[in-house]
């Protein structure tokens, strides 16, 4: 699925967040987009505080639509694997 800036997706709750949530695209990358989260629950507002209201979400790897679509989905998180090189 192409996605767009401007266009409005669904997240699931990841990391901070324990509610789905929705926002607009505001940059394509790749393998993922970027959301301003717009939409959620209240008691989420400390998660969105340290996410600074935006969100990572990857797309489907299979080339569909992302794992949350634009339905809900699945942000990655920001963490950097370190990989020991021998």
């Amino acid at each position: 699925m192409l996605y767009k800036i401007g266009d409005v997706v669904k997240g699931k709750k990841f990391g901070p967040m324990d509610h789905d949530f929705s926002g607009e695209v505001e940059k394509v990358y790749e393998n993922s987009i970027m959301i301003a989260i717009q939409d959620y629950d209240p008691s989420d507002q400390s998660g969105v505080n340290e996410l600074n209201g935006r969100a990572i979400i990857r797309k489907d790897v299979k080339g569909g639509s992302t794992d949350g679509r634009r339905q809900g989905s699945r942000s990655g998180s920001r963490e950097r694997r370190s990989r020991k090189r021998g």
